[in-house]
């Protein structure tokens, strides 16, 4: 099992983080959890990729590419703090 302190924080916000991305659900957004603003965002895959540094960009393009082929999302937790900035592949529920 994961010790990842996280995947607690995606459980309790799920609902949140689904609803967010239904929202924009056409257009397959990759979402982000800021951990200090208790914030979550929805954001274009090619606006968000662009913010990444060239190796993180092609990482995340994969990543993003695998998880529409499978109906998933993908979702990054940004915290500050602790300096962490994490991906996710989830799936999507019907």
């Amino acid at each position: 099992m994961s010790n990842d302190p996280y995947l607690e924080l995606i459980k309790q916000q799920w609902p949140s983080i689904a609803d967010a991305y239904n929202q924009f659900a056409e257009q397959q957004p990759v979402m982000l959890i800021d951990v200090q603003n208790a914030e979550i965002h929805a954001y274009p895959f090619e606006e968000f990729v662009m913010v990444l540094d060239a190796p993180s960009r092609r990482q995340v393009e994969a990543q993003y590419r695998r998880a529409v082929a499978n109906r998933q999302m993908v979702l990054f937790v940004r915290d500050v703090e602790n300096k962490i900035f994490q991906s996710y592949t989830l799936a999507l529920e019907d």
